[in-house]
């Protein structure tokens, strides 16, 4: 029998995935590159980002590591954990703790977008994405993302695990099963809003028509990372549940309860390092502040939900302009430290752009998709839609941040890198003529409506209101 050495195993695996290979490197080249020539400092790891750092530190209880020391009940223990090797080089090099930050950064920009990101359009749309494509989505994401990967924020990890656990659970195969288990438990302890993908998954999951292996693989999976937080709800507050608890005590208000408060007097939040805007940059809905002084104080959902039903037009409208306002990226951070950074304008006017162009070719693809393909075909994919636009859709109520939408962001910038081509536009003179005139009227519309949200930032020192 002949001998397969070590290095020809691995020159096979780098020929067949030499693609793979190769984005995942000059993803993680890209970013380890850029983060130190941010400009941001070891200071400026504060806020959520800071909290989320010094989190790490609840494993650790008279030199000993536990997870079951781990006793916070806003946030999951995975997301902590994950940041262990970042906190392990920072203290073996004397690093601060933003160079630790940046290294696990680099490597998530690597998953989502050398692995993650390819993967999705894949399953979406029956082909791979090719390397000139790839690296179009590559920059666009770049442009538009590029600074959150300075801090250890979960909203980039939790969708990067979920974008992963799709893809695998399209596999067949136990393995595969087992991946995706630990994939979607994970980004839902990471981010518990990502509940709201269960009905998409299951879908999903229904499609595959999975064998009993399968399943039992599946469910291992999930319970190897949820487990934990199952036993750590259980130690501390008493609570037999392995979702994260997400509120700050038993007797407060659960923290989505109080971000739908808040959605309803704010229409868009931004954290803050300008000096002149400490902490936070709060743009009112005066609207729905009056709306909620003149109401009940509100305790439980089913207040909110009584709320929401005696205006119900309003409630949709705030939602819209918070879906305009999340997708409306002023900043490519979650952190900016100028209220009016050189290349705003250009940022903007770019985004508006790939915005409308994104969604025009994606319900044009759907389109055709729904004429010349089988309807069964599309059943998969739309489930994986599903999956990731019902977190999105629970999130426009809320005060909305950019990052929240950082999933239909992605995808629309994913549909441009995919679809966009000289094909893509009208044929004829009077169709590109009346496609530039759509795109001006939408850019003017853009304009407006994101200079109506500006006039309506709160003076300096506005604190959040408490719920």
């Amino acid at each position: 029998m002949q001998q397969v050495t070590v290095r020809e195993i691995l020159r096979r695996y780098g020929r067949r995935h030499r693609w793979l290979l190769g984005r995942l490197l000059l993803s993680l080249l890209l970013y380890a590159a850029y983060l130190p020539l941010s400009g941001y400092q070891p200071a400026d790891l504060r806020f959520d980002a800071g909290q989320y750092w010094e989190l790490g530190l609840k494993f650790f209880r008279d030199g000993h590591f536990s997870l079951l020391n781990y006793d916070e009940p806003l946030r999951g223990y995975l997301g902590p954990l994950l940041l262990q090797p970042g906190r392990l080089l920072t203290h073996l090099l004397h690093w601060p703790a933003l160079y630790g930050a940046r290294v696990l950064g680099a490597g998530w920009a690597a998953l989502l977008f050398g692995l993650a990101l390819p993967e999705t359009w894949q399953w979406l749309s029956g082909r791979r994405l090719s390397q000139p494509r790839w690296l179009l989505l590559l920059g666009g994401t770049f442009i538009f993302w590029r600074d959150y990967f300075n801090f250890p924020l979960s909203d980039v990890p939790a969708l990067t695990l979920l974008l992963l656990g799709l893809a695998a659970l399209r596999r067949a195969g136990w393995g595969w099963a087992l991946a995706a288990g630990v994939c979607l438990a994970g980004a839902i302890n990471l981010r518990p809003i990502y509940l709201a993908a269960l009905p998409g998954v299951l879908l999903l999951l229904a499609l595959q028509q999975p064998r009993a292996g399968q399943l039992a693989a599946l469910l291992m999976g999930a319970a190897l990372v949820l487990t934990p937080q199952f036993l750590i709800n259980q130690h501390h507050f008493g609570r037999p549940t392995p979702l994260v608890l997400a509120a700050p005590g038993p007797a407060a208000r659960p923290l989505y309860l109080r971000q739908l408060l808040w959605g309803t007097s704010i229409q868009r939040f931004e954290t803050s390092l300008i000096p002149a805007y400490p902490r936070t940059l709060i743009f009112a809905d005066s609207a729905g502040a009056r709306a909620l002084a003149a109401a009940p104080p509100i305790s439980s959902y089913g207040q909110f939900m009584a709320f929401a039903s005696q205006q119900p037009l309003a409630v949709v409208g705030r939602s819209l302009r918070h879906l305009f306002n999340g997708l409306d990226l002023w900043f490519p951070t979650p952190y900016p430290r100028q209220l009016y950074p050189n290349g705003q304008e250009a940022l903007r006017l770019l985004n508006y752009m790939l915005l409308g162009g994104g969604a025009a070719l994606l319900l044009a693809a759907g389109g055709r998709a729904l004429r010349r393909r089988p309807r069964p075909t599309l059943a998969a994919p739309a489930a994986g839609l599903l999956a990731l636009l019902l977190p999105v859709l629970l999130t426009l109520p809320t005060a909305v941040e950019c990052r929240f939408l950082l999933p239909l962001h992605l995808l629309l910038l994913l549909g441009v890198a995919g679809l966009a081509g000289p094909g893509a536009l009208p044929r004829q003179w009077l169709g590109r003529l009346v496609a530039a005139l759509l795109l001006l009227g939408w850019l003017g519309a853009c304009w407006q409506l994101s200079a109506a949200t500006a006039g309506q930032l709160l003076p300096p020192g506005t604190a959040v209101p408490e719920y």
